[in-house]
């Protein structure tokens, strides 16, 4: 005899009235078929995180647009999706999840995806960032550009926040590293000299002055440390 496990589009028992009416309920189904014959089913719910609808609302707040897309059956995804007030996609294979990304990106869309699962490797690997929930598998985290520690989606709002505390700062180091070495050039080179100030730096002591450039650039990178998000 042959005996095979898996969703009910695979074994060809999505028509039957048992699988249905877990199915309509918004339940995940797994079952056994032994000679193509339905002999067991195992009907499963999903539960969100509690922080999930926090954290949900917290990104839309900041106009940033949520989907979901899931490689369950409509159903399900439907479901969780109405409890998160989003869009959901559904029986989303690997390929499909990439494809999407891809096309949000393509758009010029910034996208930051979220899976821990095996199925989302190519998407974490796709998208424009990929972050890892920390109770997912290896081959994930292995694709994945950033990994949550602590098992709470609202580390998602602390990565965000950190990455533009990070940008401003690599803005201003840039800005102030520019105007300082465009004077500094200048005044060694003896520019002032023709001004009424007739301003200029030795140049054995033009070394000392870097010191200036730096020490800024160093403490505002040092006071990332202490910022609280």
């Amino acid at each position: 005899m042959r005996v095979r496990a898996g969703n009910q589009f695979w074994l060809g028992v999505e028509d039957s009235p048992i699988v249905k009416s877990i199915t309509e309920s918004g339940g995940t189904v797994f079952c056994v078929t032994m000679d193509d014959r339905l002999i067991a089913m195992f009907g499963l719910k999903d539960q969100i995180r509690s922080d999930a609808l926090e954290t949900v609302q917290k990104l839309r707040a900041r106009g940033i647009s949520i989907s979901l897309i899931s490689g369950d059956h409509e159903g399900a995804v439907s479901l969780v999706a109405s409890r998160l007030k989003t869009s959901g996609r559904s029986r989303c294979t690997p390929a499909s999840k990439a494809e999407y990304i891809k096309s949000l990106v393509d758009e010029g869309k910034t996208v930051l995806f979220v899976g821990d699962g095996t199925n989302d490797a190519v998407a974490l690997a796709q998208a424009s960032i990929g972050l890892h929930m920390n109770t997912g598998t290896d081959v994930a985290q292995s694709a994945a550009d950033a990994v949550l520690m602590r098992p709470s989606l609202t580390g998602v709002l602390t990565l965000i926040d950190l990455s533009r505390a990070f940008h401003r700062r690599v803005l201003f180091n840039f800005g102030w590293s520019f105007v300082y070495n465009l004077f500094a050039i200048l005044l060694a080179a003896g520019a002032f000299e023709a001004t009424e100030a007739k301003a200029s730096i030795p140049p054995q002591y033009a070394g000392l002055g870097e010191l200036a450039s730096v020490l800024p650039v160093i403490l505002v990178a040092v006071s990332l440390r202490w910022a609280k998000f």
